[in-house]
């Protein structure tokens, strides 16, 4: 029996040299494009960096954080501003315009943190008393008019009905904010 003859179809054939050298060069390019584009980064960011530079040293110099007493001397004066912003003229003249001759006011206390006022004052009787807070609940500049408490006074002549009314006024200040 006779052998089949061997075949060699690849014996002979030039090399693909075309090919190789096609592969080299295609991997130098995509070498140069990377090394462009790792270069073109590195030269934004150092122009970054620079431009960061200049930035800071025109900026003014942070501010520096408050020290306690500092911070307690700037709540103090916010609440005295508070205070006097207040319109204590237009509070004084809403509770002596009402009650004239049966009421007596004796202490007003204002707190304009809070936007409520405490007065202190004396009735000539119950009936005087009840129509001077319904007075003050009907007077639009004043909201939430309470009478907190009412005592009669024996020891005084005439026994005169000594009274406590809270009222909130429209339009106070709000709280001050806190201080960083």
């Amino acid at each position: 029996m006779k052998r089949p003859p061997q075949l060699d179809f690849l014996a002979g054939a030039p090399r693909p040299w075309g090919g190789v050298a096609l592969a080299a060069l295609a991997a130098m390019l995509v070498a140069a494009a990377a090394f462009a584009a790792w270069r073109l980064d590195h030269d934004n960011r150092q122009a970054l960096a620079s431009l960061n530079e200049q930035a800071a040293r025109r900026l003014p110099p942070a501010p520096r954080k408050l020290t306690e007493a500092e911070r307690v001397r700037l709540s103090q004066a916010a609440r005295v501003a508070d205070e006097l912003r207040a319109p204590w003229g237009d509070l004084l003249a809403t509770f002596e315009e009402h009650g004239q001759g049966d009421i007596g006011l004796l202490k007003l206390e204002p707190d304009a943190k809070t936007g409520l006022v405490r007065i202190t004052g004396q009735a000539r009787n119950a009936a005087a008393l009840f129509a001077y807070l319904r007075e003050l609940e009907a007077e639009p500049r004043l909201m939430r008019v309470a009478l907190t408490t009412q005592q009669l006074e024996r020891e005084t002549p005439g026994q005169p009905l000594r009274f406590v009314i809270q009222a909130g006024w429209r339009g106070a200040p709000s709280a001050p904010k806190e201080l960083s």
